[in-house]
């Protein structure tokens, strides 16, 4: 009877083993198959968007490069209705993207219709963004007619010292953001609030502790992407510890790069962990941590060398609007051709739309800007509009 026992004993362990081996076996082909579907994916996006290129010209191409607003008519009235003139030049230029404003912005229905007509009259879909980040920058609240969430400011957020509230305000805003039809906002602010004087960053920025500031980035951009929302984090390397405001000249971050390892780029490294799609250069100037005594926005050393080779990041680097005081003194030499030079993918309000996408062409054609570089450019703002189902 013992032996008996022990044999069905045996048998059952057995039969336990086998089933736990078969079910060890599926999911390790499970596994597989996902891993086999993604590859496949990733092949399929990457012969896309190497055909997509080589079929394009370097006009088609140079103009992906170029972030756009089209704020006022030439009777400075509100651009809130599709005209003529924006067509044509969309076309004439192929731009890669637009920035809605304030003035743009009146009704839910006038707003989607506007964004509808931006999409439908360009040749490769355009990203459409926006400011919006709470507090006292908020765009969809400017003409009091948008049923939206009032969002606090990111001072007030960081305060909670609660991710949760941070991730609540990024759902909150995407969701109102997707519902529009915009897909890029220029958010959260990455600067860490470190000088009281400080006037134009103060409480957009999440705190004056850059630990508390990294959390808050991430759980905002969390936030956004959960619909469809691409985050832009700024303003790199860091506009907390300016006095100036680079709206109406030059502003200066006088700290090293050691220094600002340690406190202003902990939330933009940490947003480059959570896969952030852009990153926004400020025009700061930084004597103490580069030599070319160029904004960020402009600096080889700082666009290419610290944010793309130190940081690693593989996403969008554009810049702040060049239509700003901290670069005026730079048109002269075309703004846009510096930064795309020094590591930018893309850049926001040329000075000079006609000027700036002109002289980017004639530096390609004429081997001063490699086409390989700007392939490379044109590639991360495409494969971006390929995730969002831009090509399908």
């Amino acid at each position: 009877m013992k032996r008996i026992m022990l044999s069905i004993l045996l048998i059952f362990c057995i039969g336990i083993g086998l089933l736990g081996c078969k079910q060890q076996q599926k999911t390790v082909s499970q596994q597989q198959q996902e891993t086999n579907k993604t590859v496949t994916e990733h092949n399929i996006k990457e012969d896309f968007l190497n055909q997509k290129i080589a079929n394009m010209t370097v006009e088609q191409k140079v103009g992906q490069l170029f972030f756009c607003a089209f704020r006022r008519d030439d009777k400075n009235i509100p651009i809130t209705v599709w005209n003529e003139n924006v067509e044509k030049t969309i076309q004439q230029y192929h731009i890669g993207g637009v920035v809605l404003f304030g003035e743009n912005i009146d009704t839910e229905q006038q707003t989607k219709q506007l964004i509808t007509e931006y999409r439908s009259h360009c040749d490769i879909p355009l990203l459409i963004g926006v400011d919006e980040e709470g507090g006292r920058v908020s765009r969809l609240h400017s003409s009091g007619k948008l049923q939206v969430v009032d969002i606090p400011s990111a001072g007030e957020i960081g305060e909670s010292n609660d991710t949760n509230v941070a991730y609540e305000a990024g759902k909150t805003i995407g969701n109102e953001l997707k519902e529009l039809g915009f897909d890029v906002d220029f958010a959260p602010v990455a600067d860490v609030n470190t000088n009281e004087q400080n006037t134009v960053i103060g409480d957009r920025a999440y705190s004056s502790d850059a630990q508390i500031a990294a959390e808050m980035v991430v759980a905002f951009i969390k936030g956004l992407n959960e619909n469809g929302i691409s985050a832009c984090a700024k303003h790199f390397p860091g506009h907390g510890d300016t006095i100036e405001d680079s709206h109406n000249g030059i502003a200066v971050a006088y700290h090293t790069l050691e220094e600002m390892e340690k406190t202003e780029w902990l939330p933009f490294q940490k947003a480059i962990q959570q896969n952030v799609d852009f990153i926004m250069a400020g025009h700061i100037t930084t004597p103490n941590a580069t030599t070319d005594g160029l904004p960020a926005s402009l600096s080889y050393e700082m666009l290419t060398e610290q944010l793309r080779n130190k940081l690693q990041f593989e996403g969008i680097i554009i810049t702040d609007a060049l239509d700003m005081g901290a670069v005026i003194k730079y048109n002269q030499q075309d703004t846009s051709l510096m930064a795309i030079k020094a590591g930018a993918d893309m850049v926001l309000m040329p000075f000079e739309l006609e000027k700036s996408y002109n002289a980017v062409c004639n530096a390609v054609k004429e081997g001063n800007l490699s086409e390989q570089e700007l392939n490379e450019k044109v590639k991360r703002i495409l494969s971006l509009k390929y995730d969002k189902g831009y090509f399908q």
